[in-house]
């Protein structure tokens, strides 16, 4: 029996799409292991390709710009609003990144798909257009936000969110129709689905003190100032507890946390850098004061650990705040890092505080998540094509 060939393609702007690229791969190798090739590209870098791996830097270098100054990210918006984002895309790839797209192309071609799958914008433009010159596979995108991205291209063969408000808002909006537009359930890595919830052991493993009241602090990938200005908060609080910082790729933090990691007696701090089982560590703390990024969110949430969100980068990322806060009500929002510290001060004084939040964790994880479904759906695609 033939298999069918899925390009799963990721860029190296941000750890959502990598994770959400894996997610769908798992899925896939679960449920349809006989019928799939799952081929993972990160497509920049895979060829050494010094036009492709300039691009990919000039993403990474977009997300930190955006990290550090959030308004940026607004002015992109706003307009991207003013132009329909097809439009807006074909102009960008035919103008500037001319070149890059030629190589997405003759990249994806080189695989011989049967389909590609993007959690990119940019990957997933290359391939639209590609079948517009005649490639033969199915385009698909998955899209983690709880909100439709402005630039996502909506000639896609099929665009899968995870969240019924981003089901209402893509039909809204941007030419989606029902016939393109899946509306799943939240997915997650088999590592993650596979763990265990257990702190005492998760803490055994990483060598934590047991008993301490545990507090970890991640950025994104590209950690910003803002999770220095909280831990430095949390590091005057007189108490005994554990602070675990996940400094990402920002050699600049990671350096000055280890350097005064021994200057507080009280207080069991652990510095770690870029991490793929961050989760682990989710599992083993109390609350993970994060960014609003959705598959870090969902990650701790899975494992039962409530959220602080200090930050968002983006309107997207304010949506993603607002719907785990707000409708989910698995954790509190806190952009202030001393009323964030008389929070924390509060909690390891009286951790029954969190279980509320805790308890909606549960309740959210009860609902269970879309794995079999998006799976399924992606495989209908490719059935109705050879069909056809």
């Amino acid at each position: 029996m033939k298999k069918y060939r899925i390009l799963i393609t990721y860029v190296e702007a941000g750890m959502g799409h990598i994770v959400s690229a894996e997610a769908l791969a798992n899925a896939l190798e679960k449920y349809y292991p006989d019928e799939v090739e799952i081929i993972r590209s990160r497509i920049f870098t895979e060829t050494n390709d010094p036009v492709l791996i300039k691009h990919e830097k000039f993403l990474i270098n977009s997300v930190k710009r955006s990290n550090r100054n959030p308004i940026s990210m607004y002015f992109v918006f706003l307009l991207s609003a003013l132009f329909s984002p097809n439009f807006s895309l074909t102009l960008a790839h035919n103008t500037v990144f001319r070149r890059e797209k030629k190589k997405l192309i003759e990249i994806m071609n080189s695989y011989k798909p049967d389909m590609v799958i993007s959690t990119h914008f940019t990957p997933l433009h290359a391939s639209i257009e590609a079948k517009r010159k005649g490639a033969k596979f199915k385009t698909v995108c998955y899209d983690p936000d709880p909100n439709v991205h402005r630039w996502w291209d909506t000639r896609a063969d099929l665009f899968l969110v995870n969240n019924e408000a981003a089901y209402q808002e893509a039909l809204k909006k941007d030419k989606f129709n029902k016939d393109n537009l899946f509306l799943g359930r939240f997915i997650l890595r088999k590592d993650v689905l596979e763990t265990k919830i257990d702190k005492i052991e998760m803490r055994k493993k990483y060598g934590l003190p047991l008993d301490n009241f545990t507090i970890i602090m991640a950025d994104g990938a590209y950690a910003k100032a803002n999770l220095k200005s909280f831990a430095e908060e949390f590091l005057k609080i007189d108490r005994k507890f554990t602070l675990l910082i996940i400094a990402g790729k920002n050699e600049k933090l990671l350096k000055y946390f280890n350097e005064i990691s021994n200057n507080y007696p009280n207080i069991t701090i652990k510095v770690y850098g870029f991490m793929k089982d961050i989760y682990e560590l989710y599992c083993a703390s109390n609350i993970f004061v994060t960014k609003a990024g959705p598959n870090a969110i969902l990650d701790s949430v899975y494992m039962e650990t409530p959220i602080m969100v200090s930050y968002y980068a983006s309107p997207i990322e304010e949506i993603t705040k607002n719907l785990y806060v707000k409708t989910y009500g698995v954790g509190v929002y806190e952009d202030s890092h001393k009323k964030a510290g008389k929070l924390i001060t509060q909690y390891i004084d009286n951790p029954e505080l969190l279980n509320p939040y805790i308890e909606n964790c549960k309740k959210f994880k009860k609902e269970g998540t879309g794995e079999k479904i998006m799976a399924d759906r992606i495989m209908d695609e490719l059935h109705n094509s050879t069909q056809q």
